[in-house]
């Protein structure tokens, strides 16, 4: 019974068989392979774009990088010109005080001068007036002045 269902290797449907069952393999292969080529080729698209990703995120991590630099250094340049602008104008201000301190001695110098002369003007008008009260002995001391009914 079980040789009547095999084919010979001698029958055309032995060939034909066998050439079906190859051919059946042969697809197999060929999807295998045609499975392997497309993973190889997502993996390897894969990697180029987490590569480019990569590169992106250098270039712009680089451009922060250089943005920062360039404006601390213009800061840095900004804080030095304000300083040179700071010590000439602490130098001309330091020149403007000590031209004022001459004029300033001399108006005190007039002062000075003013009340010495007035000291000396009080002091002659005081001794006139101790020579006016000298002179007549009922004047001192002086009497207050009364007004009104007292």
């Amino acid at each position: 019974m079980g040789q009547d269902n095999q084919v010979k290797k001698d029958s055309p449907l032995y060939e034909q068989n066998s050439i079906q069952y190859s051919a059946s393999s042969q697809n197999e292969n060929y999807i295998d392979i045609e499975k392997e080529k497309s993973l190889a080729l997502i993996n390897a698209w894969e990697a180029n774009e987490k590569a480019k990703a990569q590169t992106k995120a250098y270039r712009e991590l680089c451009a922060v990088e250089t943005w920062e630099n360039n404006m601390k250094t213009a800061l840095e340049l900004d804080l030095k010109k304000m300083e040179e602008n700071l010590e000439v104008e602490r130098a001309e201000y330091s020149k403007r005080l000590k031209k004022k301190i001459p004029e300033i001695e001399k108006i005190a110098e007039a002062k000075r001068e003013k009340i010495e002369k007035q000291k000396g003007q009080e002091s002659i008008k005081l001794t006139k007036m101790s020579e006016k009260i000298i002179a007549t002995p009922g004047a001192y001391p002086p009497k207050p002045k009364i007004f009104g009914c007292f």
